[in-house]
């Protein structure tokens, strides 16, 4: 039993190693190349949530400091679900949006950042959550924190696409561009689906 947690503590890091590594390389692409209106996007910020969780996981993992283990659970959970959302926001509505214009869509997942950020960085920190970390310290109440978070995000997007600060950055908050029954729609739908998946990895984490 201890020989499997070793492994599983072992490939646990080499996850969470390449993660970091992964985000820094993309920060200083394209953090440089984008500036501050790169914050606007769900995926950056699901990104570096996932940066943070790998560098709180490194603590913990070297210091044993066992303080460390609650808020490296919070925050490997919260990158989990910010991370599978983006992923299934590029699948189930960006990629088909570029196929209606007749754009093929392999941009979304092959490219540079898109391959680390829309794909590797999702299915890695999934893998890491569910397989190979200890998530007993993982709140019941903690899916619904989740997506306070996410609607947090989409409140303060739609006030500054209302003000006309910011355009999007995606479809559904372009609030000029859709009648309000049509955002309101977007909104309800996509939550109550963010909730189920959040609950779906909460449970298969702490299994």
């Amino acid at each position: 039993m201890t020989h499997g947690f070793m492994k599983r503590d072992i490939a646990a890091f080499i996850i969470n190693l390449f993660i970091i590594a992964a985000e820094l390389s993309v920060i200083i692409i394209k953090l440089p190349r984008s500036g501050p209106s790169a914050f606007r996007y769900y995926t950056l910020l699901s990104n570096l949530m996932g940066m943070a969780a790998g560098i709180v996981f490194m603590l913990s993992f070297f210091s044993g400091f066992k303080r460390l283990v609650p808020a490296k659970t919070i925050l490997r959970f919260y990158a989990t679900c910010m991370l599978a959302f983006t992923f299934i926001i590029v699948i189930a509505v960006l990629a088909p949006m570029a196929m209606s214009v007749k754009m093929d869509p392999s941009f979304l997942y092959l490219g540079h950042d898109a391959f680390l950020q829309h794909l590797a960085h999702p299915v890695l920190s999934f893998v890491s959550f569910v397989f190979l970390e200890d998530n007993r310290t993982l709140k019941k109440k903690q899916p619904s924190i989740m997506l306070l978070l996410t609607l947090c995000y989409a409140v303060v997007l739609i006030l500054l696409n209302a003000v006309r600060i910011v355009d999007g950055p995606y479809p559904f908050l372009q609030i000029y561009n859709n009648p309000v029954w049509v955002t309101i729609l977007w909104i309800t739908g996509l939550s109550g689906f963010n909730y189920l998946m959040n609950y779906l990895i909460y449970k298969a984490g702490t299994r």
